[in-house]
């Protein structure tokens, strides 16, 4: 009897999770296929700077870590990407921003970046 009340508690905490769009990093390492130009559709680093949320064509999200933090890549409007293969975005690949190469130390499969807090206007 208790398993049957913990499965669909399981299953309704993780649709709320999948609802909201956001989905637990696995820890298992991926790579992010690449096969021309318009594969990379959107990006946004996180609020430390030491990595950058991905989203692919597919409008699957990845995070990527860097070994540390860079500086330039919260002030790119533009990203390039420096890659061993031509066919994927692997770890130990560069992402370009500005002056700046910053070496991706893992990429995780992740929901969509946080929402930015709006600050109240003081009127």
């Amino acid at each position: 009897m208790f398993k049957q009340l913990l499965l669909p508690a399981l299953l309704l905490t993780a649709g709320a999770a999948e609802a909201q769009g956001v989905r637990p990093e696995d820890g298992k390492q991926v790579s992010i296929p690449l096969a021309g130009r318009g594969d990379v559709r959107s990006f946004e680093v996180t609020r430390d700077g030491d990595g950058i949320y991905i989203q692919d064509f597919r409008r699957n999200w990845y995070l990527a870590r860097f070994y540390s933090r860079c500086l330039d890549m919260p002030y790119a409007f533009t990203i390039g990407f420096k890659s061993f293969s031509s066919m994927s975005l692997d770890r130990g690949d560069t992402v370009l921003a500005g002056r700046e190469q910053c070496r991706i130390s893992s990429i995780v499969r992740s929901g969509p970046p946080p929402k930015k807090i709006k600050k109240p206007r003081n009127s």
